[in-house]
């Protein structure tokens, strides 16, 4: 099983989306539930992972990018 590492900005987020100003209790579950199944099966077919090849500052990484929604303003998870 993967290992999730959290930016200092992801834990923000996700601490905004539950009890911050904006919080969005639907927008929350969605990322929870994403991040569930990234951690379980990072190739699981609804996130839609695809792996960077070239990001700046990440040369010697392997990053993935995954889709929270398919929606025009949808959230990503790299």
């Amino acid at each position: 099983m993967p290992t999730l590492h959290y930016a200092p900005a992801a834990t923000r987020t996700l601490h905004c989306l539950q009890r911050g100003r904006r919080a969005d209790l639907l927008k929350l579950r969605r990322v929870r539930r994403a991040l569930d199944q990234l951690a379980a099966d990072p190739r699981h077919p609804g996130l839609r992972t695809h792996r960077y090849h070239a990001l700046p500052g990440h040369a010697h990484r392997r990053v993935f990018d995954s889709y929270l929604e398919t929606s025009a303003d949808a959230w990503r998870i790299y």
